[in-house]
């Protein structure tokens, strides 16, 4: 009995100390604690076993058990895994003088200290105050979410220190460095966010979802800042597409309004260079490395709103390529000053792509080319708000739902302009996305 309680300190003290050492929270192979207590194998088992039902230690069973993934387990099917576990025999492969042991499974079994046992037995205080890896220490699942509000980036996007790359549904943040590769920051910011995500709130807002475990790897001065930002998880959710690609390793087919307005004007680029020998937009657009103000990760603000508008006439309107129209239609006109005296005016981008689309494409309705450009010419009216009065920098929720308004009706407007444009005798041999008139393109 004293030899039984010995053997079971051993290995309860032999898991905590594994796990406490370990560089990523690690769980020791349920087989290397008999070897290294000189244990027999299936003795050793039961031991463990009592050690579950004491809530001593967990045991994590998958095809990466090292870490705790995404949960903790009840109790019974804890022990029905390790009772199987007895039946788990090993292969020994030999390569020069190097030995290899593996296990004949593909769930192999590693032991944690429980949650309840290192709350009261772990010593925290080397992590001082980074929040998010002192849980980590606390066996909280390392593939498990946080949610942040959106301005949690703010910090980051309006430091030109910080390098963002965002994708449709997800981004990742880390520090610049100068031309000799040494780090601009000083050491406490000099942080690398693997990635973040998409995911909304119980009243279907945006939030900013992370995984643990890269919050983790942030130094403690940024654990405590996206700390203050943090919402509690219960009240929100990942986004699908997000969760689907970063935890099953899935590929995201859907696409964003953002990529696919870029995909839009890209393929007009493609048709008119091919049909007219002039493209009708200036030059193709970058889908990667967009700015946030182009992406779903977009703060509220009159400051970002507006920026957004900017950033989207520029893409529209500003990029309208004026020599397309030359011998199309008229460049100019005359306006008038009295009876005898007329002023030659140039026309602007949007005015003479309305009469082009007028003048060439055949509509049963007159009234369509007008409501083609009505969203071009509401992003271009956007716009002079703030070149005509000082504008707050107020925090809107309500802008939201605007940007996705504009964002949906530029888009179905310029998709319009590009399908009338594959109609044309000499657009059957131009290649286009494929991707263009699937219906995968999320606006939210």
């Amino acid at each position: 009995m004293e030899n039984d309680l010995s053997e079971l300190k051993h290995i309860e003290d032999l898991v905590f100390s594994f796990f406490c050492e370990s560089a990523d929270f690690n769980g020791i192979g349920l087989r290397s604690i008999s070897e290294r207590l000189g244990l027999d194998y299936k003795d050793s088992i039961d031991k463990v076993k009592e050690l579950v039902k004491d809530r001593v230690v967990d045991i994590q069973s998958s095809t990466n058990p090292h870490i705790i993934g995404f949960t903790h387990h009840a109790i019974e099917p804890q022990l029905d895994i390790l009772e199987h576990a007895k039946e788990t025999g090993i292969s020994k492969q030999t390569f020069g003088s190097i030995g290899i042991v593996t296990e004949n499974t593909e769930y192999p079994i590693c032991v944690y200290p429980t949650k309840e046992y290192l709350e009261k037995n772990r010593d925290l205080s080397e992590f001082g105050y980074a929040k998010y890896k002192i849980a980590l220490a606390l066996a909280e699942p390392q593939l498990s979410f946080r949610f942040f509000e959106t301005d949690v980036l703010e910090r980051y996007s309006n430091d030109p220190r910080f390098d963002f790359e965002f994708h449709d549904f997800s981004g990742s943040i880390s520090c610049r460095y100068d031309e000799s590769g040494n780090p601009i920051l000083r050491e406490e910011d000099q942080i690398f966010l693997k990635s973040f995500g998409l995911g909304f709130n119980s009243q279907s807002d945006r939030v900013i979802a992370v995984l643990l475990c890269d919050l983790g790897r942030l130094s403690s001065e940024h654990q405590v800042y996206w700390g203050t930002k943090e919402i509690p998880a219960s009240e929100c959710k990942v986004l699908s597409d997000y969760y689907d690609n970063i935890i099953r390793g899935g590929w995201i087919t859907a696409r964003s309004v953002f990529s696919a307005l870029i995909d839009e004007i890209n393929a007009i680029h493609k048709l008119t260079s091919s049909i007219f020998g002039v493209p009708l937009f200036r030059k193709e657009l970058e889908g990667d490395h967009r700015p946030k103000n182009f992406t779903f990760f977009f703060a509220p603000t009159t400051k970002n709103y507006y920026e957004f508008i900017n950033l989207l006439d520029k893409y529209l309107s500003e990029n309208i390529n004026k020599s397309f129209f030359d011998g199309k239609i008229e460049l100019e006109e005359r306006k008038p000053i009295d009876e005898n005296t007329f002023e030659r005016t140039h026309k602007g981008t949007l005015r003479l792509l309305e009469e082009w689309i007028s003048k060439v494409f055949n509509y049963a309705d007159e009234s369509i080319p007008k409501e083609i450009m009505k969203p071009l010419k509401r992003v271009r009216n956007e716009r002079q708000n703030p070149a005509h009065k000082v504008i707050d920098n107020n925090y809107e929720p309500l802008l939201l739902e605007l940007q996705r308004e504009i964002m949906e009706a530029c888009y179905l407007s310029i998709g319009s302009i590009r399908r009338n444009l594959q109609t044309h005798p000499r657009a059957g041999h131009v290649e286009l996305d494929s991707r263009l008139d699937e219906d995968n393109v999320k606006y939210f």
